[in-house]
Protein backbone atom coordinates (compact mmCIF):
# COMPACT_ATOMS: atom_id res chain seq x y z
CA UNK A 1 0.00 0.00 0.00
CA UNK A 2 2.89 2.84 0.87
CA UNK A 3 4.52 1.39 -2.76
CA UNK A 4 1.34 2.38 -4.46
CA UNK A 5 0.85 5.82 -2.32
CA UNK A 6 4.29 6.65 -3.12
CA UNK A 7 3.36 6.02 -6.86
CA UNK A 8 0.47 7.83 -7.06
CA UNK A 9 2.06 10.66 -5.33
CA UNK A 10 4.81 10.91 -7.93
CA UNK A 11 3.03 10.80 -10.73
CA UNK A 12 0.57 13.88 -9.32
CA UNK A 13 4.03 15.86 -8.95
CA UNK A 14 5.40 14.83 -12.48
CA UNK A 15 1.90 15.93 -14.35
CA UNK A 16 2.19 19.07 -12.17
CA UNK A 17 5.70 19.68 -13.20
CA UNK A 18 4.86 19.51 -16.88
CA UNK A 19 1.27 21.21 -16.64
CA UNK A 20 4.27 24.21 -14.84
CA UNK A 21 6.76 23.97 -17.28
CA UNK A 22 3.93 23.57 -20.37
CA UNK A 23 2.59 27.06 -18.43
CA UNK A 24 5.77 28.51 -18.35
CA UNK A 25 6.25 28.41 -21.83
CA UNK A 26 2.74 29.70 -22.13
CA UNK A 27 3.81 32.76 -20.34
CA UNK A 28 7.11 33.40 -22.62
CA UNK A 29 4.81 33.01 -25.82
CA UNK A 30 2.41 35.57 -25.13
CA UNK A 31 5.55 38.04 -24.20
CA UNK A 32 8.49 38.72 -25.95
CA UNK A 33 11.56 37.38 -26.17
CA UNK A 34 15.31 38.79 -24.84
CA UNK A 35 15.81 40.27 -28.04
CA UNK A 36 12.46 42.37 -27.74
CA UNK A 37 10.65 39.76 -30.91
CA UNK A 38 7.24 38.01 -30.25
CA UNK A 39 7.92 34.20 -29.90
CA UNK A 40 6.21 31.62 -31.66
CA UNK A 41 7.09 27.95 -30.52
CA UNK A 42 6.96 24.75 -32.27
CA UNK A 43 8.09 21.52 -31.10
CA UNK A 44 9.07 18.65 -33.23
CA UNK A 45 10.59 15.01 -32.03
CA UNK A 46 14.35 14.18 -30.83
CA UNK A 47 16.18 13.64 -34.10
CA UNK A 48 19.95 13.24 -34.58
CA UNK A 49 21.64 16.67 -33.90
CA UNK A 50 22.94 16.95 -37.72
CA UNK A 51 19.06 17.01 -38.82
CA UNK A 52 17.88 18.95 -35.79
CA UNK A 53 20.80 21.74 -37.47
CA UNK A 54 19.48 21.54 -40.64
CA UNK A 55 16.05 22.29 -39.64
CA UNK A 56 17.14 25.05 -37.77
CA UNK A 57 19.30 26.15 -40.43
CA UNK A 58 16.31 25.85 -42.92
CA UNK A 59 12.82 27.11 -41.54
CA UNK A 60 14.02 28.73 -38.35
CA UNK A 61 16.88 31.35 -40.15
CA UNK A 62 14.42 31.66 -43.35
CA UNK A 63 11.38 33.18 -40.74
CA UNK A 64 13.49 34.96 -38.49
CA UNK A 65 15.59 36.48 -41.01
CA UNK A 66 12.09 37.57 -43.03
CA UNK A 67 10.92 39.54 -40.68
CA UNK A 68 11.86 41.83 -37.54
CA UNK A 69 8.93 41.24 -35.18
CA UNK A 70 8.10 37.41 -34.51
CA UNK A 71 10.73 34.63 -33.74
CA UNK A 72 10.14 31.18 -34.29
CA UNK A 73 11.80 28.84 -31.71
CA UNK A 74 12.24 25.16 -32.48
CA UNK A 75 12.34 22.62 -28.98
CA UNK A 76 13.04 18.84 -30.23
CA UNK A 77 11.42 16.54 -27.89
CA UNK A 78 11.79 12.71 -27.43
CA UNK A 79 8.66 12.78 -26.07
CA UNK A 80 6.70 14.81 -27.93
CA UNK A 81 4.20 12.69 -29.04
CA UNK A 82 2.72 12.44 -24.79
CA UNK A 83 4.12 16.18 -24.10
CA UNK A 84 1.81 17.53 -26.91
CA UNK A 85 -1.61 16.38 -25.63
CA UNK A 86 -1.44 17.38 -21.87
CA UNK A 87 0.22 20.69 -23.12
CA UNK A 88 -3.29 21.32 -25.54
CA UNK A 89 -5.36 19.83 -22.31
CA UNK A 90 -3.77 22.86 -20.00
CA UNK A 91 -4.59 25.31 -22.71
CA UNK A 92 -0.90 25.86 -23.20
CA UNK A 93 1.64 23.90 -25.39
CA UNK A 94 3.29 25.20 -28.67
CA UNK A 95 1.61 27.87 -31.56
CA UNK A 96 2.63 24.83 -33.67
CA UNK A 97 1.13 21.24 -33.25
CA UNK A 98 3.25 18.55 -34.57
CA UNK A 99 1.66 15.01 -34.69
CA UNK A 100 2.81 11.63 -36.15
CA UNK A 101 -0.51 11.57 -37.61
CA UNK A 102 -3.87 11.95 -38.79
CA UNK A 103 -5.02 10.12 -35.73
CA UNK A 104 -3.40 12.58 -33.01
CA UNK A 105 -5.01 15.72 -34.93
CA UNK A 106 -8.73 14.02 -35.24
CA UNK A 107 -8.55 13.90 -30.92
CA UNK A 108 -7.33 17.40 -30.94
CA UNK A 109 -10.04 18.42 -33.37
CA UNK A 110 -12.62 16.70 -31.65
CA UNK A 111 -11.72 18.85 -28.03
CA UNK A 112 -11.50 21.75 -30.09
CA UNK A 113 -7.53 22.30 -29.52
CA UNK A 114 -6.45 22.97 -33.08
CA UNK A 115 -7.63 25.33 -35.75
CA UNK A 116 -9.98 25.01 -38.33
CA UNK A 117 -7.57 25.95 -41.62
CA UNK A 118 -9.85 26.11 -44.02
CA UNK A 119 -9.78 29.95 -44.55
CA UNK A 120 -5.19 29.17 -44.82
CA UNK A 121 -5.98 26.78 -47.40
CA UNK A 122 -7.96 29.15 -49.23
CA UNK A 123 -5.70 31.86 -48.86
CA UNK A 124 -2.61 29.52 -49.67
CA UNK A 125 -3.80 27.49 -52.15
CA UNK A 126 -3.54 24.20 -50.53
CA UNK A 127 -5.92 22.20 -51.91
CA UNK A 128 -4.72 22.54 -55.35
CA UNK A 129 -1.01 22.69 -54.07
CA UNK A 130 -1.22 19.35 -51.91
CA UNK A 131 -1.79 15.71 -53.30
CA UNK A 132 -5.16 15.04 -52.86
CA UNK A 133 -4.61 11.59 -50.68
CA UNK A 134 -2.76 13.47 -48.50
CA UNK A 135 -4.56 16.42 -48.29
CA UNK A 136 -8.42 14.20 -47.73
CA UNK A 137 -6.54 12.90 -44.69
CA UNK A 138 -5.75 15.70 -42.64
CA UNK A 139 -9.59 16.67 -43.24
CA UNK A 140 -12.35 16.07 -40.60
CA UNK A 141 -16.08 16.54 -41.71
CA UNK A 142 -14.09 18.09 -44.77
CA UNK A 143 -12.22 20.51 -43.04
CA UNK A 144 -8.66 20.88 -43.24
CA UNK A 145 -6.45 21.19 -39.67
CA UNK A 146 -3.20 20.29 -40.17
CA UNK A 147 -0.72 19.83 -43.18
CA UNK A 148 1.30 17.47 -44.45
CA UNK A 149 4.98 17.19 -43.57
CA UNK A 150 7.35 14.84 -45.68
CA UNK A 151 5.78 12.20 -48.16
CA UNK A 152 7.01 8.55 -46.97
CA UNK A 153 6.95 6.07 -50.20
CA UNK A 154 7.65 2.34 -50.37
CA UNK A 155 10.14 0.76 -52.40
CA UNK A 156 13.05 -1.51 -52.95
CA UNK A 157 16.69 -0.34 -51.88
CA UNK A 158 19.15 -2.29 -53.89
CA UNK A 159 23.02 -2.08 -54.11
CA UNK A 160 24.04 -1.18 -57.58
CA UNK A 161 27.25 -2.67 -57.48
CA UNK A 162 26.09 -6.05 -56.18
CA UNK A 163 23.37 -5.97 -58.67
CA UNK A 164 26.33 -5.86 -61.27
CA UNK A 165 28.61 -8.48 -59.69
CA UNK A 166 25.43 -10.92 -60.26
CA UNK A 167 23.94 -9.94 -63.28
CA UNK A 168 20.91 -8.68 -61.75
CA UNK A 169 18.41 -6.07 -63.34
CA UNK A 170 16.05 -4.29 -61.08
CA UNK A 171 13.03 -6.08 -61.25
CA UNK A 172 9.56 -4.46 -63.07
CA UNK A 173 7.48 -6.68 -62.65
CA UNK A 174 6.15 -9.32 -59.91
CA UNK A 175 7.25 -12.79 -61.66
CA UNK A 176 11.04 -10.78 -61.98
CA UNK A 177 10.86 -9.72 -58.13
CA UNK A 178 10.15 -13.17 -57.42
CA UNK A 179 12.80 -14.59 -59.43
CA UNK A 180 15.13 -12.90 -58.59
CA UNK A 181 14.52 -13.45 -54.55
CA UNK A 182 15.07 -17.04 -55.04
CA UNK A 183 17.91 -16.53 -57.36
CA UNK A 184 19.42 -14.19 -53.76
CA UNK A 185 18.35 -17.33 -51.63
CA UNK A 186 19.80 -20.11 -53.70
CA UNK A 187 23.21 -17.65 -53.83
CA UNK A 188 23.36 -17.68 -50.38
CA UNK A 189 22.16 -13.79 -50.13
CA UNK A 190 19.21 -12.49 -47.77
CA UNK A 191 17.03 -11.99 -50.46
CA UNK A 192 14.96 -8.54 -48.38
CA UNK A 193 17.09 -6.95 -45.84
CA UNK A 194 14.46 -6.80 -43.29
CA UNK A 195 13.91 -7.00 -39.10
CA UNK A 196 12.02 -5.57 -35.97
CA UNK A 197 14.83 -5.31 -33.29
CA UNK A 198 13.53 -2.66 -30.69
CA UNK A 199 10.97 -1.56 -33.07
CA UNK A 200 7.12 -3.67 -33.80
CA UNK A 201 6.18 -1.19 -36.26
CA UNK A 202 8.70 -2.37 -38.49
CA UNK A 203 6.47 -5.47 -39.61
CA UNK A 204 3.79 -2.58 -41.06
CA UNK A 205 6.93 -1.66 -43.46
CA UNK A 206 7.25 -4.81 -45.01
CA UNK A 207 4.06 -6.37 -44.69
CA UNK A 208 2.04 -3.64 -46.19
CA UNK A 209 3.82 -3.65 -49.15
CA UNK A 210 3.53 -7.20 -50.09
CA UNK A 211 -0.01 -7.18 -49.26
CA UNK A 212 -0.62 -3.72 -51.78
CA UNK A 213 1.61 -5.11 -54.41
CA UNK A 214 0.25 -8.92 -54.49
CA UNK A 215 -3.45 -8.40 -53.59
CA UNK A 216 -4.35 -5.01 -54.86
CA UNK A 217 -4.09 -1.45 -53.65
CA UNK A 218 -7.55 -1.24 -53.23
CA UNK A 219 -7.34 -3.97 -50.39
CA UNK A 220 -7.43 -1.59 -47.61
CA UNK A 221 -8.91 0.87 -48.83
CA UNK A 222 -11.87 -1.64 -49.15
CA UNK A 223 -11.75 -2.61 -45.57
CA UNK A 224 -10.74 1.51 -44.31
CA UNK A 225 -14.04 2.50 -45.67
CA UNK A 226 -16.27 -0.50 -44.78
CA UNK A 227 -16.43 -1.96 -48.23
CA UNK A 228 -15.25 -5.05 -46.82
CA UNK A 229 -14.30 -7.00 -43.73
CA UNK A 230 -10.73 -6.95 -43.07
CA UNK A 231 -10.92 -10.41 -42.51
CA UNK A 232 -12.14 -11.56 -46.74
CA UNK A 233 -10.62 -14.02 -48.24
CA UNK A 234 -8.00 -11.34 -50.62
CA UNK A 235 -6.84 -10.24 -47.52
CA UNK A 236 -6.24 -13.86 -46.05
CA UNK A 237 -4.61 -14.74 -48.70
CA UNK A 238 -2.43 -12.11 -49.08
CA UNK A 239 -1.38 -12.38 -45.45
CA UNK A 240 -0.46 -15.98 -46.08
CA UNK A 241 1.42 -14.91 -48.82
CA UNK A 242 3.45 -12.56 -46.43
CA UNK A 243 3.79 -15.65 -44.36
CA UNK A 244 5.24 -18.10 -47.06
CA UNK A 245 8.15 -15.10 -47.61
CA UNK A 246 8.83 -14.99 -43.95
CA UNK A 247 9.17 -19.04 -43.98
CA UNK A 248 11.57 -19.43 -47.03
CA UNK A 249 13.81 -16.81 -45.49
CA UNK A 250 12.97 -13.82 -47.83
CA UNK A 251 12.92 -11.90 -44.52
CA UNK A 252 16.96 -11.86 -43.04
CA UNK A 253 16.38 -15.66 -43.14
CA UNK A 254 16.38 -16.61 -38.97
CA UNK A 255 17.56 -13.15 -38.39
CA UNK A 256 14.39 -11.30 -38.58
CA UNK A 257 14.30 -10.59 -34.63
CA UNK A 258 17.66 -9.81 -34.45
CA UNK A 259 18.17 -6.77 -36.96
CA UNK A 260 17.31 -3.21 -36.37
CA UNK A 261 16.58 -0.99 -39.54
CA UNK A 262 20.24 0.54 -39.69
CA UNK A 263 21.77 -3.15 -39.19
CA UNK A 264 19.25 -3.65 -42.07
CA UNK A 265 20.56 -0.99 -44.07
CA UNK A 266 23.90 -2.56 -43.25
CA UNK A 267 23.40 -5.84 -44.57
CA UNK A 268 22.55 -3.82 -48.25
CA UNK A 269 25.92 -1.58 -47.61
CA UNK A 270 28.05 -4.99 -46.97
CA UNK A 271 26.12 -7.08 -50.41
CA UNK A 272 24.59 -9.37 -47.93
CA UNK A 273 21.34 -8.88 -48.74
CA UNK A 274 19.72 -8.25 -52.48
CA UNK A 275 17.19 -5.55 -51.93
CA UNK A 276 15.48 -3.87 -48.77
CA UNK A 277 11.77 -3.72 -48.75
CA UNK A 278 11.22 -0.41 -46.84
CA UNK A 279 9.73 3.10 -46.69
CA UNK A 280 11.84 5.78 -48.11
CA UNK A 281 12.65 6.98 -44.66
CA UNK A 282 15.28 4.01 -44.59
CA UNK A 283 17.40 7.06 -46.13
CA UNK A 284 18.07 8.11 -43.21
CA UNK A 285 19.66 4.74 -42.22
CA UNK A 286 21.42 4.88 -45.79
CA UNK A 287 23.16 7.86 -44.94
CA UNK A 288 24.40 6.26 -41.84
CA UNK A 289 26.42 2.94 -43.66
CA UNK A 290 27.16 4.49 -47.18
CA UNK A 291 29.18 7.03 -46.97
CA UNK A 292 31.60 9.47 -49.58
CA UNK A 293 31.25 8.35 -52.58
CA UNK A 294 29.70 4.62 -51.47
CA UNK A 295 25.98 6.47 -51.55
CA UNK A 296 26.47 6.33 -55.40
CA UNK A 297 26.03 2.80 -55.29
CA UNK A 298 22.29 2.94 -53.53
CA UNK A 299 19.38 2.66 -55.91
CA UNK A 300 15.77 2.92 -54.84
CA UNK A 301 12.94 1.55 -57.15
CA UNK A 302 9.32 0.91 -57.07
CA UNK A 303 8.30 -2.47 -55.99
CA UNK A 304 6.15 -4.50 -59.07
CA UNK A 305 2.73 -5.26 -58.60
CA UNK A 306 1.53 -8.41 -59.54
CA UNK A 307 -2.15 -7.48 -61.34
CA UNK A 308 -1.06 -3.96 -62.59
CA UNK A 309 1.89 -2.59 -64.93
CA UNK A 310 1.95 0.67 -63.47
CA UNK A 311 4.19 1.91 -61.02
CA UNK A 312 2.28 1.47 -57.87
CA UNK A 313 3.50 3.71 -54.36
CA UNK A 314 2.75 2.92 -50.65
CA UNK A 315 2.00 6.28 -49.35
CA UNK A 316 2.55 7.63 -45.74
CA UNK A 317 3.47 10.93 -43.85
CA UNK A 318 6.26 11.14 -41.21
CA UNK A 319 4.33 13.95 -39.27
CA UNK A 320 1.64 16.51 -39.72
CA UNK A 321 1.13 20.01 -38.34
CA UNK A 322 -1.82 22.36 -36.92
CA UNK A 323 -1.73 25.44 -35.34
CA UNK A 324 -2.62 25.70 -31.66
CA UNK A 325 -6.20 27.26 -30.76
CA UNK A 326 -4.92 29.07 -27.54
CA UNK A 327 -2.44 31.22 -29.99
CA UNK A 328 -2.32 34.78 -30.56
CA UNK A 329 -0.03 34.35 -34.10
CA UNK A 330 -2.27 32.19 -36.33
CA UNK A 331 -1.24 34.41 -39.51
CA UNK A 332 2.22 33.69 -39.35
CA UNK A 333 1.47 30.55 -38.32
CA UNK A 334 0.06 29.78 -41.04
CA UNK A 335 2.71 31.91 -42.58
CA UNK A 336 5.23 29.27 -41.59
CA UNK A 337 3.06 26.03 -42.94
CA UNK A 338 3.08 27.54 -46.06
CA UNK A 339 6.61 27.69 -46.49
CA UNK A 340 7.29 24.33 -45.52
CA UNK A 341 4.64 23.14 -48.61
CA UNK A 342 7.33 24.72 -50.93
CA UNK A 343 9.97 23.21 -53.45
CA UNK A 344 12.53 25.52 -52.17
CA UNK A 345 11.96 24.32 -48.25
CA UNK A 346 11.82 20.59 -49.34
CA UNK A 347 14.71 20.63 -51.75
CA UNK A 348 16.73 22.55 -48.65
CA UNK A 349 15.76 20.07 -46.39
CA UNK A 350 16.16 17.48 -48.19
CA UNK A 351 19.62 18.23 -49.01
CA UNK A 352 20.72 17.75 -45.24
CA UNK A 353 18.22 15.66 -44.02
CA UNK A 354 17.70 12.79 -47.02
CA UNK A 355 14.53 10.55 -47.09
CA UNK A 356 12.67 12.39 -44.37
CA UNK A 357 11.11 16.05 -46.09
CA UNK A 358 10.09 15.28 -49.65
CA UNK A 359 6.50 17.33 -49.58
CA UNK A 360 3.53 16.13 -51.28
CA UNK A 361 3.20 19.23 -53.43
CA UNK A 362 2.86 18.81 -57.07
CA UNK A 363 4.66 21.50 -57.90
CA UNK A 364 7.46 20.00 -56.69
CA UNK A 365 7.91 17.06 -59.67
CA UNK A 366 8.72 20.48 -61.58
CA UNK A 367 11.55 21.54 -59.29
CA UNK A 368 15.04 21.39 -60.69
CA UNK A 369 17.52 18.64 -58.55
CA UNK A 370 20.50 20.07 -60.40
CA UNK A 371 21.82 21.49 -57.35
CA UNK A 372 21.40 18.56 -55.64
CA UNK A 373 23.74 16.02 -54.42
CA UNK A 374 24.47 12.22 -53.11
CA UNK A 375 21.09 10.85 -51.39
CA UNK A 376 19.71 14.13 -50.88
CA UNK A 377 19.34 14.10 -55.37
CA UNK A 378 18.39 10.20 -55.46
CA UNK A 379 15.46 11.35 -52.36
CA UNK A 380 14.59 14.08 -54.36
CA UNK A 381 13.91 12.41 -57.94
CA UNK A 382 12.66 9.16 -56.97
CA UNK A 383 9.66 11.29 -55.54
CA UNK A 384 9.26 13.20 -57.77
CA UNK A 385 8.32 10.48 -59.66
CA UNK A 386 5.93 9.33 -57.54
CA UNK A 387 3.87 12.12 -56.79
CA UNK A 388 3.34 11.93 -61.05
CA UNK A 389 1.67 8.29 -60.11
CA UNK A 390 -0.03 9.32 -56.98
CA UNK A 391 -1.56 11.65 -58.66
CA UNK A 392 -2.99 9.54 -61.15
CA UNK A 393 -4.33 7.94 -58.20
CA UNK A 394 -1.60 4.89 -58.67
CA UNK A 395 -0.97 4.90 -54.87
CA UNK A 396 -1.71 1.83 -51.69
CA UNK A 397 -1.95 3.25 -48.09
CA UNK A 398 0.23 1.98 -45.21
CA UNK A 399 -1.27 1.44 -42.31
CA UNK A 400 1.11 3.82 -40.17
CA UNK A 401 -0.50 7.37 -41.31
CA UNK A 402 -4.37 5.82 -42.15
CA UNK A 403 -4.95 2.88 -40.01
CA UNK A 404 -6.64 4.60 -36.64
CA UNK A 405 -5.16 3.49 -33.34
CA UNK A 406 -6.10 0.25 -32.05
CA UNK A 407 -6.66 -1.26 -35.23
CA UNK A 408 -2.63 -0.71 -36.25
CA UNK A 409 -1.91 -2.15 -32.65
CA UNK A 410 -3.66 -5.19 -33.83
CA UNK A 411 -2.53 -5.22 -37.16
CA UNK A 412 1.40 -4.77 -36.18
CA UNK A 413 1.23 -8.21 -34.68
CA UNK A 414 1.24 -9.86 -38.13
CA UNK A 415 4.50 -11.32 -36.87
CA UNK A 416 2.66 -13.68 -34.88
CA UNK A 417 1.28 -15.33 -37.73
CA UNK A 418 4.94 -15.51 -39.80
CA UNK A 419 5.92 -17.61 -36.71
CA UNK A 420 3.23 -19.68 -36.31
CA UNK A 421 1.29 -18.38 -32.86
CA UNK A 422 -2.00 -17.50 -35.22
CA UNK A 423 -3.38 -18.11 -38.07
CA UNK A 424 -3.75 -16.16 -40.84
CA UNK A 425 -7.15 -16.09 -40.97
CA UNK A 426 -7.45 -15.70 -37.20
CA UNK A 427 -5.45 -12.46 -37.33
CA UNK A 428 -7.64 -10.94 -39.97
CA UNK A 429 -10.55 -11.41 -37.90
CA UNK A 430 -8.73 -9.62 -34.57
CA UNK A 431 -7.82 -6.52 -37.16
CA UNK A 432 -11.43 -6.54 -38.47
CA UNK A 433 -13.04 -6.44 -35.36
CA UNK A 434 -10.73 -3.29 -34.11
CA UNK A 435 -11.51 -1.77 -37.46
CA UNK A 436 -14.90 -2.53 -37.36
CA UNK A 437 -15.15 -0.21 -34.17
CA UNK A 438 -13.43 2.25 -34.81
CA UNK A 439 -15.11 3.09 -38.16
CA UNK A 440 -18.22 2.71 -36.12
CA UNK A 441 -16.60 5.94 -33.41
CA UNK A 442 -15.56 7.78 -36.65
CA UNK A 443 -12.09 7.52 -35.64
CA UNK A 444 -10.82 6.56 -39.43
CA UNK A 445 -9.48 9.62 -41.51
CA UNK A 446 -10.83 10.03 -44.89
CA UNK A 447 -9.32 8.29 -47.76
CA UNK A 448 -9.02 8.78 -51.23
CA UNK A 449 -9.84 6.05 -53.48
CA UNK A 450 -7.03 4.69 -55.41
CA UNK A 451 -6.99 3.70 -58.98
CA UNK A 452 -6.30 -0.11 -60.01
CA UNK A 453 -7.42 0.03 -63.67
Amino acid sequence: MKRRICSVVLSLVLVIGMLTACGGKEEEKAGTTSSGKKQITMWFWGAATDYQETMKDVLYSWYNESQDEYELSIEFRNTVDTDIPVALAAKNGPDIVYASGPAYTSKYVAEGLVLNLDDYAEQYGWKDRVLTAMYDSLTVDGSLYSTPGGLVIGGLYYNKDLFEKQGWEVPTTWDEMTALLEEANEAGIYPLGAGNKGWKPCNDHFSSQIINHYAGADLFYDALVGNESFDNADMVEAVEVSKEWYEKGYFSGNDYVNLDSQEVIQLLADERCAMVMAPSLYTQFVAQSFTGDDVEKVGFSYMPTRNLDEAVYDISLNCNFSINAQTQYADECAKILDYMLTPEFSAAMTEGWPGYWVTPIKELVDYDTSSLTGLGKMSMETVQEAIVQIDKGYFAFHPSTFFPAATLTAYEDIDTVWQGVTTAEDFCKTVAAELETEIANGAVCPVAEPKVE
